[in-house]
């Protein structure tokens, strides 16, 4: 009896874990599990591992055909803690994984991410998956998910040719991207250490640098395989740009001279010239591009045990000077670090530009490949104290901004037109666009995500747009409204979220969030909006505060239907929300006055004369008083934080840096700019050249200020401790 009763439950338990498999693995999971949804129909699969890393490094192009690929790039305010993110490269497909069951409000957050019509959702266990025209696959799934290195930012499995490959993206120190893919198929010779092989004959004026491992060049050269020069190079060859012209410079095995080795192939005695030691020839393609065309002549010399190949021998002879000088590489470790600094000794392939930088070494079938592109920006860390740059379009403003993917103060420029352009910290164009309208009003830098990365937002006739470091619009912006938007923007945390204020011609307020959706629109008048609207915190409901164009203050409610409170006439000429209440400020017989809301938003007391003179200024951290040549500075709560009489009249700017109680001032007669330390003495060296207006902003890290103003259409910046 007890033997029967054993094996029945023995039986019962197989049959459980049986049943258990069938539900976790085929039943449930597998309408969702990423290793059973994808296969050869997506042509790529994007694993993230870690989302900020991969957005960074531009890595999220790679499934730019997914049509929910744009939901990928508002992410950053889905607080969920180790989420991956799989995607689709070609289908509608994009799959969250997270280490517990998925909660009602997390679905909810992540699907209001989604814009496209017909976008359904289902999830089980870990598992949620986002789909569009879902058709599940019946072979070939991928299995080989399981398989991925967690410790990389992201992983990238590519169909081709009946199998999948794998690249995985490591985010590396100071912005370097190294990216490792599966190859094996790959026969490359052992990867090489190129610097100390070239460096004591490669000039350093040189500009791109490439070198090329011998097997390397064989497999993607094609005349190089068959081609003279593969017949002396030993280890591998480099190719540059000096002085607008390409030189090649290669090693070359024991006995097998370059030199002799193309006379005796040239087919023509008189194609072989010889003078000062430098050799020329007729009728060699030593490789796809070089010479750039074909029958040209190229001169020859050699340098130690290396030979210089030119397409013009007053280039040969330079190089020769240059290395006789000792202009070269390995006598210049700056430059050296220019050229190689952050990248692998060991390389099979290796590239230099002014735009890019990168190593490709193979290595057990796996290629490493060491990569700054994007952000090309860290070719070099040159820190200019001064500069000039030129940008495709009328400078009308400049907004500087820090910079969390490049380091120190970018700027961006825009026209009177719309069209905007961002210029890094030393000086280069990083990226252009157009509003398509002119932009009204300011251009604000905020931090949408709370997160210490920093994005623009600013408004048209009627679109508002949220625009990241890389140039991209955030989320769904750019939101389109069917009226004129009439104000500057304001933003506001509420419930977690950041949400975002405006007002338009037909006396309405519009509220966003952070993905530019639409949350509500109330109406609060007639007539247009004047003023920016501010949300309040009125008794835990949530409140705009708005001024319309005949000057009447109102309260209007965001979340709950309600008729707007009329607070009666208002005399703001400027307005900020300063410790949660709305502070206006004005003027009134030669005086500047302030007037506070109260807790309930109302008017409090009356209103309270600050300094005599005119506004100048009025920022979120102060507002900035003058008179006559004297400027005041005040808090909100009008304390006083600095004052200066500066010695001239017309003042076109005034900067107060408040984090170092310092100021800056252009001086619009003399087309100079000052900079004012805390004890009001010029800074020195200084004054400066300035035209038109004067932007400053402060580098907390590097303790340095920027000031950016333009001169000729040119953007110029100065720095200083």
């Amino acid at each position: 009896m007890k033997r029967i009763v054993l094996i029945g439950l023995v039986s019962v338990a197989v049959i459980w874990i049986a049943y258990s498999s069938y539900q976790l693995w085929i039943n449930n999971d597998s309408q969702v599990n990423p290793q059973y949804v994808f296969c050869e129909q997506d042509q790529g699969v994007l694993l993230i591992n870690n989302y900020n890393e991969t957005k960074n490094s531009d890595y999220l192009k790679v499934v730019a055909s997914n049509p929910l690929a744009n939901s990928l790039e508002n992410l950053d305010s889905i607080k969920i803690p180790h989420l991956r993110i799989y995607a689709s490269q070609q289908r509608a497909i994009i799959i969250f994984e997270k280490e517990n069951s998925w909660k009602k409000e997390e679905i909810d957050l992540i699907y209001s991410q989604f814009k496209l019509t017909g976008v359904e959702s289902r999830h089980e266990g870990p598992y949620l998956m986002f789909s569009k025209d879902y058709t599940a696959c019946n072979h070939n799934l991928l299995t080989q998910l399981r398989e991925a290195d967690k410790k990389a930012s992201a992983n990238f499995w590519k169909y081709n040719q009946n199998q999948w490959s794998r690249t995985d993206m490591y985010n590396l120190n100071n912005g370097y991207f190294e990216y490792r893919s599966s190859n094996p198929t790959a026969i490359y010779g052992e990867a090489i250490q190129d610097i100390p092989l070239f460096a004591s004959v490669i000039p350093y004026t040189a500009d791109n640098y490439s070198f090329h491992e011998r097997f390397y060049a064989e497999k993607t050269d094609s005349i190089f395989e068959i081609g003279p020069m593969n017949d002396w190079v030993d280890k591998g060859f480099v190719v540059l740009e000096y002085e607008g012209a390409s030189v090649i410079i290669s090693d070359y095995r024991s006995q097998q001279t370059p030199r002799l080795i193309l006379i005796e192939q040239s087919k023509q005695e008189d194609s072989v010239n010889i003078s000062d030691e430098i050799y020329s020839f007729s009728g060699f393609q030593l490789t796809n591009d070089f010479p750039s065309q074909k029958n040209k002549r190229i001169y020859i010399t050699e340098i130690e045990d290396k030979v210089i190949i030119t397409e013009s021998k007053s280039i040969t002879q330079k190089l020769l000077v240059d290395y006789q000088l000792g202009k070269t590489l390995a006598l210049n470790p700056e430059k050296m670090n220019y050229f190689f600094g952050g990248l692998p000794s060991f390389t099979n392939h290796r590239f230099v530009s002014n735009n890019q930088k990168r190593s490709i070494t193979w290595k057990n079938h796996l290629l490493f490949e060491v990569s700054t592109e994007p952000p090309g920006e860290q070719l070099v860390k040159e820190d200019k104290t001064s500069w000039s740059a030129s940008v495709n379009h009328t400078v009308f403003e400049l907004v500087p901004i820090y910079d969390h993917l490049r380091g120190g103060i970018s700027v961006l420029s825009y026209s009177e037109d719309g069209k905007y352009e961002l210029v890094s910290s030393n000086g280069k164009s990083l990226w252009r666009g157009d509003a398509d309208g002119a932009i009204q009003g300011e251009v604000r830098v905020i931090d949408v995500f709370d997160n210490n990365k920093h994005q623009f937002l600013f408004r048209t006739k009627k679109r508002v747009h949220l625009i990241d470091l890389n140039g991209k619009e955030v989320g769904g912006f750019p939101y389109l409204s069917d009226n004129e938007l009439t104000t500057s923007i304001s933003d506001f945390v509420w419930n977690g979220t950041k949400r975002f204020l405006v007002g338009t011609e037909k006396g309405e307020v519009i509220m966003l969030n952070s993905a530019g959706q639409e949350l509500t629109i109330i109406k609060v008048g007639n007539s247009s909006v004047i003023q920016t609207p501010y949300a309040l915190n009125i008794k835990g409901k949530l409140t705009a505060w708005v001024v319309n164009k005949e000057h009447k203050e109102y309260l209007g409610f965001l979340e709950k239907p309600g008729k707007p409170v009329e607070l009666g006439s208002v005399d703001s000429e400027s307005a900020v929300k300063y410790n949660g209440k709305v502070v206006n400020y004005f003027e009134k017989e030669g005086e500047v006055y302030c007037q506070k809301s109260d807790v309930n938003g109302l008017k409090g007391s009356n209103p309270i004369p600050i300094e005599k003179g005119k506004i100048f200024t009025v920022t979120n951290d102060y507002i900035v008083i003058v008179k006559s040549n004297n400027f005041s500075v005040f808090t909100h709560d009008q304390s006083l934080l600095y004052t200066k009489t500066v010695p001239f009249n017309e003042v076109g700017s005034f900067v107060y840096l408040k984090n170092r109680k310092e100021c800056v001032v252009l001086d619009n007669l003399q087309n100079k700019i000052h900079a004012y330390s805390s004890l009001g003495e010029e800074v020195t060296d200084f004054p400066k050249e300035g035209r038109e207006l004067v932007v400053a902003e402060t580098d907390k890290d590097k303790k340095q200020v920027y000031i950016f103003s333009k001169i000729a259409q040119s953007i110029i910046c100065y720095k200083y401790k």
